[in-house]
C-alpha cells in the first residue's frame, strides 16, 4: 500500500476524503490537514487520476524530524542523500533534470529556499544522473514541506494540466477552478437519472465536471452571450446537453423540470454593485424554486451569505452550509438548498 497525498483547496478536504472512499476501493485514509489529504492504496496512478476534487497528487517518500536552525540544513541534506530514489526515477539513459519546491511553516531561522537548496544538494550527491535545473525546465519535481520540526519529502505525480483537465480553455470573468466546480457536482450526489441545470454557467466549468458522470439531461445558460460561446467552445457537443443564452430570473424551462441545480452565483467581482445582490438573489432563487421538482436539490457557491440566506428565508427554502473555502483572496461558502 503506497502512501500518497492530494492537495485540495482549503475547506474542501472532507469532500476529497469522501471522493477517495467512493472511488478507490482499497483506500485507507490516514489523515487530513489544511489543503492536504493523505491516504494509502495499492491501485495504479491511473485510478488516482479520477480524484477530480484534487489539485495535485504526490507520493510520500519520507517523513522525518528536522531542527529549526540553519545548522539543521545539513540534516536535511543528509536525509535526502541517504534516500534510494531509484524507484522514482525514469529508467532512461542520460541525465534527468529535477527541481525541489519547498514550503515552510514555523519558527525556522532559514527560508524555504534554503531548505530546497539543501534537499537538492543531497539528492544530486546521491544520484549523479539527476541534475538540478534552476531555469525551471525539469522532468521530475520533488516537494519538501516543513511544519515546525516535521518534514515531509514527496514526489509530484501530476503536472499543471491535471487541475485544468489537460484542456485549452476559454475563461470568463471569475471562472471557477475545475476542482472547485467538481466539489459542487460531487456534493450534488450525481445520478444517472438527473436532469441538471446551471442557470449561471459562465464558461461552463460546472457543466464540464457534471459530464464526467451519467445523466439524463443537462442544460446551462448565462445572460452573457460571450459566456455561452465560451461554454460551447470549452464543452463541445454532447448528447442530451443544451446551452443557450438566458436570464436566470426568467428561465425558459417548465416548472418542476429539474432534479438538480448546481451553480456559481454571481458575487464579488462578478457584480458591479453590492446593493444589487439581495434583489438579484431573490429573483434568481424564485425562478430556481419554480423549475426544481419537489424532491430536487440545489448546490450554490457565493460569498454573499446574508443575501443568500435572506432569499432562502423569503422563498421558504431550507438551507445548510456545506463548506467555507478560500478562493483567490475571497471566502465563498458552498450551500445546499431544497424545498422546505
Amino acid at each position: 500500500m503506497t502512501l500518497y497525498f492530494a492537495t485540495v483547496l482549503p475547506g474542501l478536504e472532507h469532500v476529497l476524503e469522501n471522493e477517495v472512499r467512493a472511488k478507490l476501493a482499497d483506500a485507507s485514509l490516514q489523515r487530513s490537514e489544511r489543503g492536504k489529504v493523505f491516504f494509502r492504496t495499492s491501485l495504479p496512478l491511473k485510478a488516482l487520476m479520477e480524484l477530480r476534487t484534487a489539485d495535485n497528487l504526490y507520493q510520500q517518500i519520507r517523513r522525518f524530524r528536522v531542527g529549526p536552525h540553519k545548522i539543521h540544513l545539513a540534516e536535511i541534506e543528509r536525509v535526502l542523500y541517504e534516500l534510494d530514489l531509484s524507484l522514482e526515477l525514469v529508467q532512461t539513459s542520460g541525465f534527468i533534470r529535477f527541481k525541489v519546491n519547498a514550503s515552510r511553516a514555523g519558527k525556522h531561522t532559514y527560508s524555504r529556499f534554503d531548505a530546497a537548496e539543501a534537499a537538492a544538494a543531497g539528492i544530486a550527491r546521491r544520484n549523479p544522473r539527476l541534475r538540478l535545473d534552476p531555469t525551471g525546465g525539469h522532468e521530475i519535481e520533488f516537494r519538501l514541506d516543513l511544519q515546525e520540526e516535521e518534514a515531509v519529502f514527496s514526489l509530484r505525480l501530476t503536472d499543471a494540466g491535471f487541475r485544468y483537465r489537460h484542456a485549452q480553455r476559454s475563461f470568463t470573468q471569475a471562472a471557477l477552478r475545475p476542482s472547485v466546480a467538481h466539489a459542487l457536482v460531487w456534493l450534488s450526489d450525481p445520478r444517472a437519472e438527473d436532469v441538471v441545470i446551471d442557470p449561471c454557467c459562465g464558461s461552463g466549468t460546472i457543466l464540464s465536471e457534471r459530464l464526467a458522470y451519467p445523466y439524463c439531461q443537462i442544460e446551462g445558460g448565462d445572460v452573457s452571450e460571450a459566456a455561452v460561446e465560451a461554454s460551447r467552445e470549452n464543452i463541445g457537443l454532447h448528447e442530451r446537453l443544451k446551452l443557450r443564452r438566458w436570464d436566470a430570473r426568467r428561465l425558459p424551462v417548465d416548472a418542476g423540470y429539474a432534479d438538480v441545480i448546481v451553480t456559481n452565483l454571481p458575487f464579488g467581482r462578478q457584480i458591479s454593485a453590492d446593493e444589487y445582490i439581495p434583489q438579484l438573489y431573490r429573483d434568481v432563487f424564485k425562478e430556481m424554486k419554480r423549475v426544481l421538482n419537489d424532491e430536487g436539490r440545489m448546490l450554490c457557491l457565493t460569498d454573499a451569505d446574508a443575501a443568500l440566506r435572506s432569499a432562502a428565508d423569503h422563498l421558504q427554502l431550507s438551507c445548510s452550509e456545506i463548506a467555507a473555502i478560500h478562493l483567490k483572496g475571497l471566502h465563498p461558502t458552498l450551500y445546499r438548498l431544497w424545498k422546505a
